[in-house]
């Protein structure tokens, strides 16, 4: 295999990895992992919810009134296209996102919603280092589900 073939595969790899961290940072609250996988000038898209820079998205994510009213999320991560392109890449990642928030005064049973949804990133290698440097995402459908059904198993996953 030629070296650029095998360049070519670690940087799909690189990529790979900081989408799948991003995920688990989200998922897990962790939000040092999340910043980590965006250059600190990127900009994010994620009309109608939130548009602007990677410090005010980090504020968005923990904020009670923004993505911070769920108390759970997954994500699963689908197909992806990667098109590499020197030190830069396009990337469109499909995603199903499952979001809960708690039963509260003003939502007497929980909320369950599901985004499917497409992440389209334009990626940069600097200093060696892939990151986003650009996101837009595309939701293709939501549903949203209220019910009192759900179980909750203790000692499990981290939240």
């Amino acid at each position: 295999m030629a070296a650029d073939e095998l360049r070519a595969l670690s940087d799909r790899a690189d990529i790979g990895d900081v989408l799948h961290r991003y995920f688990r940072g989200v998922d897990r609250r962790d939000w040092d992992l999340v910043r980590d996988c965006f250059f600190a000038d990127a900009h994010n898209d994620y009309a109608p919810f939130y548009q602007g820079g990677v410090d005010e998205f980090m504020q968005f994510l923990a904020d009670p009134a923004g993505f911070g009213l769920f108390d759970r999320t997954f994500h699963f991560a689908g197909n992806q296209l990667i098109e590499l392109d020197g030190d830069t890449a396009k990337t469109e990642t499909y995603a199903v996102a499952q979001h809960t928030s708690a039963a509260d005064a003003g939502n007497p049973t929980r909320n369950f919603l599901i985004v499917w949804l497409r992440y389209l990133d334009r990626f940069e290698r600097r200093d060696g280092r892939w990151a986003i440097a650009d996101r837009r995402i595309e939701v293709d459908w939501i549903r949203n589900d209220t019910g009192g059904g759900w179980m909750d198993v203790p000692g499990q996953a981290p939240r």
